[in-house]
């Protein structure tokens, strides 16, 4: 019995040490449980969302402001998708392919449903692009988002994420109140 049990503390061990050395030496960028895989899942989904935002306004109400004191519902994705670019810009460190993005609230070509849709596409796909291009060390890394605050790059991704969020959400009004209905929840 003495042997058995000498024999299986040996495979045990064994099996331990395996398991260990795989985990610390497995490429942390090709795990499917990381992060960033679910990072740029929930991105895809939120592009996916914001666009039918978009589709489900009627084009009489892209320009529509429920009071003057705040912005219209395209002044609104176009602010979602400035702040998308740059904050990923920082993170990242790849140049936007949107030009003027920190005029692009205010820039009048947007401002029709078909060039609204462009362009917000356009910003989701460059955050989708620039995360899967930037490596899980530079996301780690430590930086001072617009000069001010000290964060992680996930960290700051994650609080574009919020912020669009919580943009996208509003505009639910603004829809109802330009006689559409906005896009059903997806969040499975």
């Amino acid at each position: 019995m003495k042997i058995l049990d000498s024999t299986m503390a040996k495979l045990a061990f064994i099996a331990i040490a395996i398991f260990t050395i795989t985990a610390f030496t497995m490429n942390k960028d090709e795990s499917p449980s990381d992060g960033k895989v679910m990072m740029i899942a929930d991105w895809k989904w939120a592009k996916e969302y914001t666009l039918a935002y978009i589709e489900s306004m009627p084009e009489s109400g892209i320009n529509f402001k429920p009071t003057d004191s705040v912005r219209s519902f395209a002044e609104q994705m176009l602010h979602i998708t400035s702040a998308n670019v740059g904050f990923t810009a920082q993170v990242t460190g790849l140049p936007p392919t949107i030009e003027d993005v920190r005029g692009l609230e205010k820039n009048e070509s947007y401002k029709n449903k078909a060039a609204l849709t462009a362009v917000v596409s356009q910003g989701y796909d460059y955050v989708i692009a620039s995360l899967e291009a930037t490596s899980n060390d530079k996301l780690n890394e430590k930086l001072s988002l617009f000069g001010q605050y000290e964060m992680t790059g996930n960290e700051a991704i994650h609080k574009a994420f919020i912020h669009q969020n919580h943009h996208r959400g509003q505009c639910a009004v603004y829809i109802r109140l330009a006689g559409g209905v906005p896009a059903a929840m997806k969040l499975l």
